[in-house]
C-alpha cells in the first residue's frame, strides 16, 4: 500500500523522536505506508518516518495505482519521476536528480522513499519489511547507499567558480526575460566569502525558488528566495526588499548562516540541502523535494563546466538507516574531554565535510559560526573557513 496525500498541506510528527513536521502534497502524492497504531498512519516520504493522521491521507493498494513515484537512469543522468496523484498518470515532476551511481541499471524502474536505498518493483513488499525493520538487507545497495552530492554538499563550502562563469549560466537560464537575477552573480560570491555560505548552492535556491528571478514577488518585492512566503498566502506574507543586493544579504547572513546553519538555532537540522528526515528542507520548504530541485540545479550549473566541483570535498554521513538518530557531540578537538560546542540534535543522514582524522574523531567544517577560541557557537554571521573546524567521533558513517 502506499499514502496517496489527498489534502494539500499535511502536519506530520516523526515516529520515532517526535518532532513536528509539514509536506504540501501538491508536489508528491505518494509514501511508503507502514502501519497504523490508533488514528495514525505510519508512513516514509523524503527519508523520514512519519506519524499522520489517518484522516488527512488515503491508502491505496498497489493494485490498484495507476502511476507511483520512481527513480530511473538515462544515460549518466539519475531521474526522480513523481507522481501527483496515484489514481491518474498524472507526474509533478521529473527531477534530473544527479549523476546515477554504477549499479542502477538503464531501463528499471526503482522504488526509494529514503533516495539512498532501491528496490525493484518485485522487491516492494520486502522494501517495507526493511523499513520497519530498520535495514535495508533487500536494498540493491545494500552497503553503498547514495547520496545525492550537491544534496548533502554542506552550505560551508566554496565555489571556484567565477562570477563571469557563473553570470554565462544565469543570463543563458534567464533568457532575455524579466529578471532580477540578471548578472548578480558577484553578490553571490561577495556574500559566499564573508558569510560562509555556498554562492552555488544559494544561486540554486533562488532559480528554484524565483523561477530565475522571474517570478512576480521577485520583481515586485526583490524576493529571490520566497523568504516568509508561506503556503497559504505566499504573494501577499513575502517579505520586500529595497535591493537583491539586500535580499541575497540577508538570505546569506540571517536565514543562513544564523539560522539554518546555526546548530544552536531552532531552525537547524543540518546544514545542507537535504531532504525531510534532515537538513534545510525540513523546515524551510514543504515541498519534500525541494533539496533535490535546487541541487538539480547546482550539479547543471557544475556540468556546463565538466563537472569540475562534483565530489570536490569529502562527505561523512552518520545514521544512513535513517532510525538511529545519534545526538553526536560536536567538540573542540579530538578527544571527549574537550569542550562540547553542541550536538546535532538527532537528525538521521546527517552530512559533514571531512577534513581530516585525528585519533578517533573526524576533523570536520563546523556549520556553526564559533568564537575565536572555537569553545562556542558566535552570534554573528560572518564565517571563517579556515579557523571553524570541530571534531566529531568516528562511528556508524558512510564516507
Amino acid at each position: 500500500n502506499k499514502t496517496n496525500n489527498s489534502s494539500t498541506y499535511v502536519s506530520y510528527t516523526e515516529y520515532s523522536t517526535g518532532k513536528s513536521g509539514y509536506i504540501n502534497g501538491t508536489y508528491g502524492a505518494d509514501a511508503a505506508y507502514l502501519g497504523t497504531t490508533g488514528n495514525y498512519y505510519i508512513f516514509m516520504m523524503s527519508g523520514v518516518i512519519g506519524k499522520v493522521k489517518s484522516s488527512d491521507v488515503t491508502l491505496v493498494a498497489l493494485s490498484n495505482v495507476k502511476s507511483y513515484s520512481y527513480y530511473y537512469v538515462s544515460g549518466e543522468k539519475l531521474y526522480h519521476r513523481i507522481t501527483g496523484n496515484l489514481s491518474q498518470s498524472k507526474y509533478v515532476s521529473n527531477l534530473r536528480y544527479g549523476k546515477a551511481p554504477s549499479y542502477l541499471s538503464q531501463g528499471t524502474n526503482y522504488f526509494s522513499y529514503d533516495g539512498h536505498y532501491f528496490y525493484t518493483r518485485d522487491s516492494f513488499g520486502s522494501m517495507l519489511d526493511d523499513y520497519n525493520n530498520s535495514n535495508r538487507k533487500h536494498s540493491i545497495n545494500e552497503t553503498q547507499p547514495f547520496y545525492n552530492y550537491f544534496q548533502y554538499l554542506p552550505f560551508r563550502s566554496k565555489t571556484d567558480y567565477s562570477s563571469d562563469q557563473l553570470n554565462s549560466i544565469l543570463n543563458n537560464k534567464i533568457n532575455g526575460r524579466n529578471s532580477v537575477m540578471t548578472n548578480s552573480a558577484g553578490l553571490f560570491l561577495n556574500y559566499q566569502n564573508q558569510y560562509g555560505v555556498n554562492a552555488m548552492l544559494a544561486i540554486g535556491v533562488a532559480a528554484n525558488e524565483s523561477t530565475w528571478g522571474t517570478s512576480d514577488i521577485a520583481v515586485t518585492k526583490n524576493n529571490l528566495f520566497g523568504l516568509n512566503a508561506v503556503d497559504t498566502s505566499p504573494g501577499q506574507s513575502a517579505n520586500t526588499y529595497e535591493s537583491v543586493d539586500s535580499c541575497i544579504k540577508t538570505f546569506m547572513e540571517t536565514y543562513m548562516s544564523k539560522k539554518y546553519l546555526n546548530p544552536g538555532a531552532s531552525l537547524y537540522a543540518g546544514g545542507y540541502l537535504g531532504n525531510k528526515a534532515s537538513g534545510i528542507n525540513v523546515k524551510y520548504a514543504s515541498d519534500p523535494y525541494w533539496g533535490e530541485k535546487n541541487a538539480n540545479i547546482a550539479w547543471m550549473i557544475d556540468k556546463t563546466y565538466s563537472n569540475t566541483e562534483y565530489a570536490k570535498y569529502t562527505l561523512g554521513v552518520k545514521d544512513t538507516i535513517g532510525t538511529e538518530h545519534t545526538n553526536l557531540n560536536v567538540r573542540t578537538q579530538a578527544t571527549t574531554s574537550s569542550t562540547k560546542i553542541h550536538t546535532t540534535k538527532k537528525y538521521s543522514n546527517q552530512s559533514f565535510i571531512i577534513l581530516g582524522k585525528e585519533n578517533d574523531f573526524y576533523k570536520v567544517q563546523s556549520d556553526a559560526v564559533l568564537t575565536d577560541d572555537r569553545s562556542s557557537i558566535a552570534s554573528v554571521g560572518n564565517y571563517d573557513y579556515d579557523k571553524m573546524y570541530v571534531y566529531v567521533k568516528i562511528g556508524r558513517a558512510h564516507v
